[in-house]
């Protein structure tokens, strides 16, 4: 049938084709809003799930650096990963971004202890729980219960402090949470062989007893031509002093090479040794046993130290070289200059270094010389040090004889002015058995007393010699200090004797002082008795430790002798410990110490010659032990850098260190997507966060 053009309106065909794409554009339209929505809301949900995280992220490390790594625990123990973590903050109530101190200005306070740790449950939870305020008296062990229990009851309701503990969910549907001790590498790389002091590897919490501490070689520098390990020192107990690195060998245990003893000739490391291990790959290690804790002393060279007739010096005559302490004299200086042996010249007490010869006639008179010790000397040319057994040297003129009748040695009577008065009579010296003896013209010759004859070089000391009627010249200093004599004389006009010379007082006698100082060249001393090393005050860091033993190594020839004491203190200075003489000396090692359980530690050696002075002992170390405190200890060495030194990891008791953290978190959220199916939606993050003490 034929429409009528005329006629208005749509015929049935037209309406179902126009609906038909009506509702086509509209299904469009419409699964094009709802793919928009849906995809905000997606976007929406991501967005909502990287704010948290990148959230919890920054909470984090604004809490960590209001902490301490060395306060810091873990769970589960072990090496890690961790899923909790419990430190101390600190407050920062004026917002500068600095802890608070405690009245003194010296200790942090702590004002709270949070803990991050994980719920398992239907989603699981990261939660945070605070105790505030801190209790700041829990041991390291009762910190890591009540970690453990935050951890197992999801709060801290059943554990120290639970009355002031709050716990909230950071948030829910929690997929991974795990905490990294970033790990205790070093690089050993450098273009020339120094040390790098210092080296911080990190802490970790150590008990009482001994303790394994792991150089493992994982790897080295591209510049490097090796993998060597270099150990200077390392510290690594809760009293926190460097001990040698040489000094803990042999290794526990070792693959791929022997770590061993290596002599450093460059001087500035500790002891002129390191320990070295020379390993030629990677994979390689060395392990050390280090007890927590002990006090080793092997350089004698602590501030504070004290040497009474005794040196301390690095004597190359040892294999190996080593530092001692050993008693003072000239045949103490082995490392010295041996064209200058003795303990005093008259060269250096006159400042004149060129003997003259005097016109003036010396005849029938005695000659009294004044050895000026250190507490009178207004000089460097003073006694240099103390000695057993003394040895005179007499010199001639060169160009006319010199004739001893007699000579004495005697401790002058006054020890701050210079005076002709002795303490004694003198003690008698001899010439090869001889009381007197002739010297050619440019000839010297020694004379010793018969007995030992302590020299102290603090004191001063009298030489008197009586010279028969034919001396005419005799060899002199001229003395070039002011106020300084430079022999006193009693002339042939009074008629003196030996009996003169002997003589303690010269007061009444018609001495005269002379401007030169004659006829001695030198004095040359064996070793002193009752040398006496006192070492620093040392710190244990306990406050009532328990002390073991004190143990030491020696070399001592035969008849020489060394004593060791030890005292303890409260007071840091040790003004409330016994005096020395109180203490009972220990004369073999190791010995068990019964000196008090007390913070602050100190030991005396004596040392003591053969009887004739000529041997001395000689004191290569001291050890002193404890039960040292369970704490979180820092870990660190002094390290060597080479060309040839490699990368090395450091581990103890197979335990990672704690340097810092690296902390991997993701979270999740399921919604229903196309289709009705679930979605999940991820977000992740790691970031790595190293406590500062401060809020910066």
């Amino acid at each position: 049938m034929n429409r009528n053009p005329h006629a208005s309106g749509y015929t049935l065909t037209e309406t179902v084709i126009s609906l038909a794409i009506t509702t086509i554009v509209v299904m469009a339209a419409t699964g094009g809003w709802l793919f928009t929505v849906r995809g905000e809301k997606l976007s929406s949900v991501q967005s909502e799930l990287d704010m948290d995280v990148r959230k919890t992220m920054e909470n984090l490390k604004r809490d960590l650096r209001l902490s301490s790594l060395d306060k810091m625990y873990f769970f589960p123990p072990g090496p890690g990963p961790y899923t909790a973590i419990s430190f101390p903050m600190a407050s920062d109530t004026n917002n500068d971004a600095l802890v608070e101190m405690l009245t003194g200005g010296t200790n942090i306070l702590w004002t709270s202890t949070v803990i991050y740790h994980v719920w398992i449950g239907s989603p699981n939870e990261l939660r945070k729980t605070v105790f505030t305020p801190r209790d700041n008296s829990l041991t390291p062990a009762q910190c890591q219960e009540q970690l453990a229990s935050v951890v197992t009851n999801g709060s801290g309701s059943a554990t120290y402090g639970s009355a002031n503990a709050s716990s909230h969910a950071i948030f829910k549907n929690l997929f991974t949470w795990e905490l990294w001790s970033k790990s205790a590498t070093f690089d050993g790389y450098s273009a020339t062989t120094e040390r790098d002091m210092d080296v911080a590897f990190g802490s970790i919490l150590l008990d009482t007893g001994t303790h394994l501490v792991k150089f493992n070689v994982i790897g080295k520098n591209a510049a490097s031509s090796g993998y060597k390990i270099g150990l200077d020192t390392l510290t690594a107990s809760a009293c926190g002093e460097p001990r040698e690195g040489e000094g803990q060998l042999p290794a526990t245990a070792q693959s791929g090479a022997t770590a061993a003893s290596e002599y450093m000739a460059q001087g500035s490391w500790s002891g002129n040794y390191q320990l070295s291990f020379p390993s030629a790959t990677t994979g390689s290690y060395f392990t050390l046993s280090i007890d927590n804790d002990r006090w080793e002393e092997t350089n004698f060279r602590g501030q504070g130290a004290l040497c009474k007739r005794t040196i301390v010096g690095f004597d190359s005559s040892l294999s190996p070289k080593d530092y001692i302490v050993q008693l003072e004299g000239s045949p103490g200086y082995p490392w010295g200059s041996p064209s200058d042996p003795y303990a005093w010249t008259a060269a250096n007490q006159t400042g004149t270094g060129t003997p003259l010869v005097d016109n003036n006639t010396l005849t029938s008179c005695v000659v009294r010389v004044l050895l000026r010790g250190s507490s009178l000397s207004e000089n460097n040319g003073a006694i240099r040090f103390s000695g057993h057994y003394p040895y005179v040297l007499f010199q001639a003129a060169t160009n006319g004889a010199l004739r001893i009748l007699a000579a004495y040695i005697a401790e002058a009577a006054d020890p701050t002015n210079c005076s002709p008065n002795a303490a004694t009579t003198g003690t008698q010296l001899y010439f090869s058995g001889n009381a007197s003896q002739t010297l050619s013209a440019g000839t010297s010759a020694w004379a010793i007393p018969q007995a030992p004859f302590a020299i102290d070089s603090s004191k001063n000391y009298l030489i008197s010699f009586l010279l028969d009627d034919t001396t005419a010249n005799i060899t002199s200093w001229p003395e070039t200090y002011p106020n300084a004599p430079g022999c006193y004389v009693l002339p042939a006009s009074s008629s003196p004797s030996a009996t003169d010379a002997q003589a303690s007082s010269w007061s009444s006698k018609p001495y005269s002082t002379h401007p030169n100082l004659y006829g001695i060249y030198g004095i040359y001393t064996t070793y002193p008795t009752n040398g006496l090393f006192t070492s620093q005050i040392f710190d244990t860091k306990i406050d009532t430790p328990v002390y073991s033993t004190i143990s030491w190594n020696a070399s001592c020839p035969a008849n020489t002798l060394i004593k060791l004491k030890v005292r303890t203190g409260i007071n840091e200075s040790l003004l409330d410990a016994p005096a020395w003489s109180n203490v009972t000396a220990f004369l073999s090692s190791p010995a068990t110490i019964t000196c008090g359980n007390k913070r602050y530690v100190q030991f005396q050696a004596t040392l003591d010659p053969d009887y004739w002075g000529w041997n001395s002992p000689k004191l290569k170390d001291v050890t002193i032990k404890w039960t040292g405190a369970t704490k979180v200890v820092d870990i660190s060495a002094t390290m060597t850098k080479g060309p040839n030194y490699g990368i090395c990891e450091v581990t103890v008791d197979g335990n990672p260190l704690a340097k810092g953290l690296r902390v991997d978190l993701e979270i999740y959220e399921d919604i229903i997507g196309w289709g009705a199916t679930p979605k999940r939606l991820t977000s992740s993050m790691t970031t790595e966060i190293e406590p500062r003490n401060t809020g910066k």
